[in-house]
């Protein structure tokens, strides 16, 4: 082979085709190939042509056919060397295609064969793979209507449980919920910092998908205030974090709390939530229980994405807007449209700002008056936690207006495409720009009222080019820490502008030397408010990289024009950007500089004529000529433009920077995807038909996929080389090198089957790999705008269609190239705005699209069809380069086309009845026609051909044969008033045949239909396209001649081979008719049809009496094609006989696929031994014994397997069924926590995140008082399923299907769903198979093997109804009174007067027993309402079981098989039959040999089951094998010949729905179903389910003392220290019940001293450790609403005030159920009892009953006090028999306190105030002032009176 390429090769360089190369910068590697063997070949290192290029002076001189014949022979030998199959089915894909080198040296490299990816083998499906490569023309699309996104309902569920650790004193939190614009709120709890809420908010939305995704979740807890709330923190996400979860479901997370306006001050608190979004079809996943004893750890169970680092910091996002280039000149008022028009202004009426709208926040640019290209230099500084929450930045460009302002053009950044969240330095912070952004929206028709402005929005589609904005993003990380230190690499690579404040909204300020520097922290820096500031213009534009780019394009083909166009003639108009926007007048302006263009040298432009590139835009020609349109030969029903020979050209110049790199890494990995999405499936395909290459197939696809990595990672390495780059073009680029090599390595793993994964794991990988890929294709940086290809009528705008940018971009490596550039791609023109219903299909236009540099323009028409002639331009003068106007083609040639329109399958109904009258048309360039219409049908079999004559086609032949037209395919409903209805498209490729090609027939493939953007079935169809000889049509193959209706029949050679087959149809009955035409069904009969031959069942006389059908079995034989991948539907048909022989159909329903009812022969292993088998090795050596009854007495019903004591230590915690319960949620819990765990191992997650608490393998920091465990081992379990019974057994439709009957009209809408169109349901199955020669059609009917008997059935029927969870709100208060409804036929049970008031998560804990018959009474329903007093009943949702299909069912679901056999307690054996009888049962059923029941074994069919036989009961050995034959049962799936298990004992969680939200789930019930046949022996008695009772207790607390109380207040007069202490207490959800002790006065010592009692009665579970409240929500409630909240007392010290609001001092929370033990001293009593890691030992009030002791009492983290308090608990029977008085009163009274004489208050007794405060002080200063003041008062009295008697004396002598 090597000898032959190399003499090849020299050939043709000596001819002077190739010449080599000795340098070239786009090489192949070279490929190690291996033999068969896996060793090397001798000189294996392959060259390709790559080395060699090919002369354009002497393109004439090719050889295609020698190279063709050398390709294949080099081919064939390489092939024949590693012992690959070759295949003669495809010999044109031997051919390789010159244009992609690296496409054919993958396929040698990878060993393949003939097809996409070295198949040989033929599937049969309408793939296009083989035509996929082919270089004329792009990959059919079928889906002609492109998928928009739709309206529909969806539901927000948030549960708020609880918060901890709030920051604030003595607080009265609530949590406000906000999703948008809708608020809801919490209750408020006093007093606590941890409070517990439980409480569950829905909010419904209706609208788009992404409109929702981008609303802001926002959590918040503020302290309540009679006034006005104060904010403690808040938690914000977007719904589309949540729905990208999986489950789409946040369950029992914490979300830390932070203060928006103190972002430095870190969390302030945690608030534990469940958050879901869920809808139409999403089914939620039921929350887990919290286990009893388990800690939770908050910080590895932060609310944040799977993969987020747990530490996230606070971060600056930095959007910087620095200009606008191209925005339309707009301006809503119409004094400016005057003033322009009349004044002749020239000045752009449009007043541009923008706005940045970031996780809730929303930042905006000054106002840039009348500037069509502004400038701001801005930028907009949001704050907000890294990694962020919310994924998507809006970006929206306004008009300010006088009225009202106006949006330009919106778009959107996701900052997972500019980040990367690994970790180390593979990730990467976001980081975007400078770079352009381009802004779509509406037509630029400058009207008053803008029709399509919701496009400007970002709601749809754009239709149109608005302006682009040169933004640039950058993020840096502001908290320190041990989070900063993971940013910190990638923090310093960002270099942020300083910045200065902007002072106003339009003041523009110039940066000057002082502004530069960076400005001193503020108050905006702390917080989260958003800042907009001035930065200087971007350094990174520059001028001198803009390029001209040239767009062209050739229209070859304008079909299917619609006829509401009318005949004014018709042009289409090009344009990219501003630039070809003639139509609007838009003038785009031309960079002043701009890169000249490279012209290589030696370049000729044979083509193109002239060398100046200087053109000017009066040389475009965006537009073609106006042509008038022709209508089409045939049915007429569209236009078409008769371009014929000569087709039209259109090309734009324009200037855009040179960033076409990033366009080029998009495609080639867009190819990548590509491939590898082709050969997935082709890999679907060979599963589909049992080929047994599918793993050699899926070996090629992966080994391709490897060399394609690898080969990109040579591509980055040169290509990037020199080129001017942002840091996100070089970190994307790392990250697509660093993910390939992830993806490729995963690919190696599969491909040399290191790791065992299964064909499903394996599809999923590859699946998993594309959509990587397909991230990774999208570019967020932009650069040449997408292309606008408009179909304009008297210069209207009429339809349009959107190409991106990058699919026709040129360049010369192929991988590089866009997929779609220089060929020839089908269009369908659209209308603007939102699709309506039907076909919105404008045109159909085949064009020819080339863009690319100017250096490049002699590429342009190089890949055009050969055979043309391009027209010289008669404006063309001198050297400049113009684009041809048109081109010509001289070759004219005339086809015949022949489509074969055999059948159709599973169409959408579009008649009221259910059904269809349809009929095809297709069409094909300028002909056109219908097939004819078959009647009330969705398989129609129209076997007919429609033959199109005389098609002229031109150009060359063999290019005409290579890439010939599509044919479009419309199915219509044919109706007889009004016009034919739309129900599904699909396009096709015709084989075509050339003169003197041998003739080869074509192939009928199923060909996929849609209507929108829904599946509408499948057409089995072919297409010939024939070229006529001059002869004329009659030398072409004949046809077969007309039937009497003159309708061309499909030929017989073309049709599928047919070979007879037996269909047996098992009628079982019919369920659930509706009434027809306001008439019940009564009379039924079904009718089985498939491909024009059926049978029909007997007529049900009376279906209320008995709907079942009294003969069961019938078949018939049809003639089926061999090919089951071609096998026609059958269709089941329902009619109702009436009076006087009248029929009316019922429903119908198609059964589109017939392989899973082909029969298959089962063989049951034969047993090789009776005791070949032992499920269980024994170390002694058994001997076996029959045993005789009446040697060994049996157990009677009353016994028990050593019955279990029914309470254990503690004796209020008692064993119930709730036990059993809760042990089992426990134990499911916990196994799918270690299935999530070995997968997080697996995927190397377990590193990155943590697993919920519950598993956390450490047991609590605590050592609690020795006590029972709540888990015992020997207690039994039960099977808790988180989704219906019928989901976890193949839905039971092990005997007999349920077919929906449907009827009414199918919509293309996606919110509608098909359970309004169900009118019934039909019971039966089917069986198929091939008819052999010498059958004996007397035989029995194969498909009545093992079916039960049809006769009524009387049954006892046990319904449990244990719980419901997230039941939707139905009343204003956003809560809902739920109770049941049980309907199983005429019995309706009606539960209303056992409501539970205001609830959404209720424990009904309710059994009911109905008696009923099957089949009459078999559909039980299930319904939850909503109690109302006044008014009607609301419907919150319902549940329908089938109960029949499980009564007859193999698995045994009856009633389920508990897992240990006992006969009384809460595990009591309900079964009417014991496990022996059971199994001896199910043995007769099956045929099986046994059971054998011997010592210490049960032997079944061969295989030997060993236990314990033999136990103890009353000092007596008795034999009993119940046990043993109950553990067989659950090992029945074990036993050869079954393969299945039955049902164990389990609770099912069904989804319960409400007919006005289809699809949407309004919450869940918990339930089981028993079933027993009344004509066996009566069951044991019912389960009680029944919800505990609470039982009363009262704890009485007496506060003894108090010690270290901080003082607060000050005397004014002493300025002593003092405080006013007393103790208040309450038990948490109680607060209404508080007690308060008296107040110790004056305490000067931080002492107080109370004896004083606290009553405290309450309720309380003790097996569920949670206390029972019940209380009135507000004063206009009419019930209590029940709640259970954890036993937490509150104890608190006050200082008492009489003025003034008293001062809070401290508090302590003791867990009642595990609390500290109290110190025995006050001075061993601190913090360190209350603290998380404390190791103090805890006990339980419920067990220790009494105790008393010291406990601290804290207040923000500090010792505040301690309080010495006495715990009794004592039950209320003991309460009421030994009563106590509260405080100090009687009975029982306690002493007064020993309190200091200074204890006292001032204001009641003043005179004790006096002497403890002042003479007690100031004792001795008030003696000695008082004998100093009599002393002074008898000096002052002495010198008064002295005087007097001295006179007096002197007088009287």
């Amino acid at each position: 082979m090597r000898e032959k390429e190399e003499i090849e090769l020299d050939r043709l360089q000596q001819d002077g085709i190739i010449t080599p190369v000795e340098f070239n910068e786009w090489t192949s590697p070279i490929v190690p190939v291996l033999k068969g063997d896996g060793t090397h070949l001798d000189q294996t290192k392959l060259r390709f042509t790559n080395s060699y290029e090919q002369p354009e002076e002497d393109t004439t001189n090719f050889d295609p056919p020698t190279h063709t014949k050398v390709a294949t022979d080099i081919t064939v030998d390489y092939e024949a060397e590693l012992n690959i199959p070759s295949s003669p089915a495809r010999p044109d894909a031997q051919q390789p295609n010159d244009e992609d080198d690296t496409d054919t040296m993958l396929d040698i490299a990878g060993a393949v064969g003939q097809d996409t990816y070295g198949a040989s083998i033929e599937i049969p499906s309408s793939s296009f793979s083989s035509n996929s490569s082919n270089r004329k023309r792009s990959k059919p699309i079928f889906k002609i209507q492109p998928t928009e996104s739709k309206s529909q309902h969806y539901q927000i569920a948030i549960t708020i449980t609880e918060a901890r650790q709030l920051v604030g004193e003595n607080i009265d939190p609530t949590v406000i919920i906000e999703v948008g614009d809708e608020k809801k709120q919490t209750t408020v709890k006093e007093a606590t910092n941890a409070p517990f809420y439980n409480e569950y908010f829905v909010f419904d939305y209706f609208g788009p998908a992404e409109i929702l995704f981008d609303r802001i979740i926002n959590l918040s807890v503020l302290h309540s205030k009679l006034i006005r709330g104060t904010l403690i923190g808040d938690f914000k996400l977007d719904v589309g974090t949540v729905y990208n979860e999986p489950g789409h479901q946040f369950i029992h997370k914490w979300a830390p709390l932070t203060d928006p306006s103190d972002i430095m001050t870190g969390v302030k608190g945690y608030l534990k939530c469940d958050i879901s979004v869920t809808g139409k079809g999403d089914s939620m996943r039921p929350p887990q229980k919290t286990s009893e004893g388990a800690v939770e750890d908050i910080e590895k169970n932060l609310l944040i994405p799977m993969g987020f680092p747990t530490e996230r910091p606070w971060a600056s996002f930095f959007v910087k807007i620095y200009k606008a280039q191209g925005l339309p000149t707009m301006n809503s008022s119409i004094m400016a449209n005057v003033t322009k028009a009349f004044m002749k202004d020239n000045k752009d009426f449009v007043d541009p700002y923008v706005i940045v709208t970031f996780s809730g926040q929303r930042g905006r640019t000054a106002v840039q008056k009348s500037s069509a290209e502004p400038v701001w230099n801005e930028q907009i500084i949001f704050k907000e936690m890294f990694p962020p929450l919310c994924r998507r930045v809006k970006i929206q460009v306004w008009d300010e207006g006088n009225v009202n302002d106006v949006a330009i053009g919106t778009h959107f950044i996701d900052l997972k495409k500019i980040s990367n969240e690994q970790d180390g330095e593979k990730g990467f912070l976001p980081t975007f720009g400078p770079a352009w952004i381009n802004l779509y929206g509406s037509a630029r028709n400058y009207t008053l009222m803008d029709d399509n402005q919701e496009l400007n929005m970002g709601f749809g589609e754009g239709v149109s080019f608005r302006g682009r904005l040169l933004i640039e993003i950058a993020v840096e990380i502001l908290s320190a820490g041990a989070a900063d230190s993971r940013f910190s690499k990638l923090a310093n690579e960002l270099k942020i502008v300083p910045k200065e404040p902007k002072s106003g909204k339009d003041q523009k300020m110039s940066p000057t030397a002082e502004e530069s520097k960076p400005s001193s922290s503020s108050d905006k820096t702390k917080s989260t408010e958003v800042e907009v500031e001035s930065i200087q213009p971007s350094s990174w534009i520059d001028e001198e990289t803009v390029q001209d780019f040239l767009l062209f394009g050739t229209v070859f083909e304008a079909t299917m024009i619609d006829r509401k166009i009318g005949e004014k003639p018709i042009s289409f108009e090009v344009s990219l950007g501003n630039y070809g926007n003639v139509t609007d007048g838009v003038s785009p302006t031309t960079p002043i500089k701009r890169r000249p263009a490279e012209m290589n040298e030696g370049e000729t432009a044979s083509l193109l004529r002239g060398s100046g590139l200087d053109q000017t835009p009066e040389s475009d020609k965006p537009t073609t000529t106006p042509e008038k349109p022709l209508l089409t030969e045939g049915n007429r029903n569209y236009y078409y433009l008769p371009f014929n020979n000569k087709k039209p050209c259109v090309y734009v110049k324009s200037y855009w920077e040179d960033q076409i790199f990033r366009l080029h890494s998009s495609n080639f990995l867009d190819k990548i995807a590509d491939r590898l999405e082709e050969g997935l499936e082709e890999i679907q395909e060979y599963i589909k038909v049992s080929d047994s290459r599918m793993d050699k197939k899926m070996h090629a696809v992966l080994q391709e996929f490897i060399a394609r990595c690898r080969h990109f990672s040579t591509f980055t390495e040169k290509k990037m080389e020199g080129v001017d780059q942002t840091a996100l073009d070089k970190k994307r680029l790392i990250m697509c090198r660093l993910e390939l090599e992830l993806m490729s390595n995963e690919a190696k793993i599969m491909v040399e089957g290191k790791k065992k994964m299964s064909v499903n794991e394996r599809l999923r990988a590859i699946q998993s790999c594309i959509q990587k890929l397909r991230f990774l294709v999208d570019e967020p940086q932009h650069t040449i705008p997408d292309v606008f290809i408009w179909m304009l009528s008297s210069n209207k705008r009429i339809a349009y269609v959107r190409i991106p940018a990058k699919d026709i971009l040129y360049s010369e490596k192929e991988d590089e190239k866009g997929k779609d550039c220089g060929k020839i791609k089908s269009l369908f023109l659209k209308l603007p705005g939102k699709r309506v219903m039907g076909w919105t299909v404008q045109a159909k236009v085949d064009i020819y699209l080339w863009l690319g540099s100017t250096r490049h323009m002699d590429n342009v028409l190089k890949n055009l069809p050969d055979g043309f002639e391009p027209e010289i331009p008669t404006t063309s003068t001198g050297h400049e380069i113009s684009p041809p106007p048109s081109i010509l083609y001289k070759d004219h040639h005339r086809f015949q086309l022949r489509c074969h329109m055999y059948q159709a399958r599973g169409l959408l109904a579009a008649d009221s009845s259910g059904l269809s009258d349809p009929f095809a048309k297709v069409t094909f360039i300028s002909h056109c026609q219908t097939t004819k219409i078959i009647s009330q049908t969705l398989s129609p079999t129209w076997n007919q051909m429609l033959l199109f004559n005389n098609i002229h086609l031109f150009g060359d032949a063999m290019e005409i044969s290579e890439a010939p037209s599509l044919v479009v395919i419309e199915v219509y409903d044919s109706d007889a008033v009004g016009k034919a209805e739309y129900i599904g498209s699909t396009v096709a490729l015709p084989v075509v045949r050339l003169i003197g090609q041998d003739y080869v027939l074509p192939v009928l493939q199923y060909y996929p239909m849609y209507c929108g953007s829904i599946p509408g079935g499948e057409l089995l169809v072919a297409f010939e396209l024939l070229q006529i000889p001059d002869s004329g049509a009659e030398d072409l193959p004949p046809i077969d001649e007309p039937d009497a209706n003159q309708i061309l029949p499909v030929p017989v050679s073309i049709r599928p081979v047919l070979s007879n087959y037996k269909v047996e149809v098992f009628f079982w009955g019919l369920r659930e008719l509706k009434r027809v035409q306001l008439l019940t069904v009564d009379r039924p009969q079904v009718f089985i049809e498939c491909s024009g031959k059926g049978i029909k069942s007997s007529v049900i006389q009376s279906c209320k009496k008995n709907p079942n059908f009294t003969v069961q079995v019938d078949s018939f034989t049809v003639e089926l094609p061999e090919n089951e991948h071609l096998h026609p539907p059958l269709c089941i048909s329902v009619v109702d006989w009436r009076a006087f022989g009248r029929s009316t159909l019922v429903g119908t329903h198609t059964v589109n696929s017939l392989k899973q009812y082909m029969y298959k022969p089962e063989r049951r292993p034969s047993a090789r031994g009776r005791f070949h088998e032992v499920c269980k090795t024994r170390a002694a050596t058994i001997k076996f014994k029959m045993v005789v009854k009446s040697e060994k007495r049996r157990l009677s019903r009353k016994f028990t397997s050593r019955r279990k004591q029914s309470a254990i230590d503690d004796s209020d915690d008692v064993i119930d069924w709730w036990s059993k319960y809760y042990a089992s949620v426990e134990k499911a819990q916990n196994a799918k926590l270690k299935d999530l765990s070995s997968i997080l191992r697996s995927t190397g997650f377990l590193n990155r995140i943590s697993i919920p608490g519950e598993y956390v393998e450490k047991k609590k920091r605590d050592k609690i008082v020795k006590r029972t465990k709540t888990q015992k081992p020997w207690l039994a379990t039960l099977e808790i399923y988180d989704k219906e019974l019928e989901g976890e057994f193949d839905n039971f439709v092990d005997w007999v299907q349920t077919f929906d009957l449907f009827r009414g009209k199918a919509s293309e809408d996606d919110t509608s769903i098909d359970d309004e169109r169900i009118v019934g349901k039909f019971k039966g199955s089917f069986c198929v198979w091939k008819c052999c020669d010498g059958y004996d059609t007397d035989g029995q009917c194969k498909i009545l093997q093992g079916m039960p008997p049809n006769t009524p059935v009387k049954v006892l029927i046990r319904v449990y109804i244990v719980s419901a969870t997230n039941l939707h709100p139905a009343d204003p208060d956003g809560k809902a009174d739920p109770y049941i409804v049980l309907q199983l036929g005429k019995t309706e049970i009606k539960d209303r007067d056992n409501y539970v008031p205001k609830q959404l998560n209720p424990l009904f804990g309710r059994s009911y027993e109905i008696e009923a018959t099957f089949p009459m009474e078999s559909l039980l329903t299930i319904t939850i309402y909503d109690f109302d007093l006044i008014g009607t009943d609301d419907l919150i949702g319902e549940t329908k079981i089938d109960l029949e299909n499980r009564f007859y069912s193999k698995y045994r679901a009856t009633c389920g098989l508990p897992y240990k056999y006992e006969m009384e307690g809460y595990n009591a054996w309900r079964d009417a039959m014991k496990p022996t009888e059971i199994l001896t049962r199910l043995c007769k059923d099956n045929g099986f040999r046994g059971p054998y029941f011997r010592t210490g074994l049960i032997e079944v069919e061969g295989r030997v089951f060993t236990g314990k036989t033999t136990f103890m009961e009353e000092d007596e050995m008795v034999t009993s094998h119940e046990h043993l034959a109950l553990r067989v049962l659950h090992q029945w799936s074990v036993i050869a010949g079954t393969g299945y298990k039955l049902v164990p004992e389990h609770i099912e969680s069904r989804s319960l729905y409400h007919s006005d939200k289809l699809g949407l789930e309004q919450g869940r019930v918990q339930m089981w179903v028993d079933m027993f046949p009344m004509d066996m022996p009566p069951p044991g008695p019912s389960v009680d389910i029944s919800t505990r009772k609470p039982k009363g207790y009262e704890l009485r607390i007496i506060i003894w003392n108090a010690e270290d109380v901080v003082l607060e207040d000050v005397n004014f007069i002493t300025g002593q220290k003092s405080s006013d202490i007393y103790i208040k207490g309450w038990l948490k959800g109680k607060e209404d019940d508080k007690e308060e002790t008296d107040v110790h006065y004056n305490s000067l010592t931080g002492e107080g001293n109370f004896n004083w009692r606290f009553l405290f009665p309450f309720n309380y579970i003790p097996a569920e450790k949670q206390m029972v409240i019940r209380k009135r929500e507000s004063i206009f409630s009419l019930d209590k609403t029940e709640r259970k909240v954890p036993t937490v007392l509150v104890l608190q010290v006050w200082d008492f005030e009489r003025l003034s609001s008293d001062d809070f001092l401290g508090s302590v929370e003791l867990d009642l159920n595990g609390f500290p033990t109290g110190a025995k001293a006050a001075k061993k009593c601190d913090l360190s009892m209350i603290e998380e890691n404390s190791k103090t030992k805890l006990i339980s009030i419920f067990q220790q009953k009494r105790l008393r002791g010291w406990w601290p009492l804290e207040k923000s983290g500090e010792l505040t006090g301690k309080v010495e308090a006495e715990f009794h608990l004592v039950t209320a029977e003991e309460a009421e028999k030994n009563p106590v008085g509260s405080g100090r009163k009687e009975p029982e009274p306690l002493e007064k306190p020993n309190r200091p004489d200074t204890s006292f208050s001032w204001f009641m007794n003043p005179f004790k105030c006096l002497y403890y405060l002042i003479w007690r002080n100031y004792k001795k200063y008030i003696i000695i002032g008082l004998i100093l003041l009599i002393l002074l008062l008898f000096i002052a009295i002495l010198f008064y009176t002295l005087p007097s008697a001295i006179s007096t004396k002197i007088v009287n002598g």
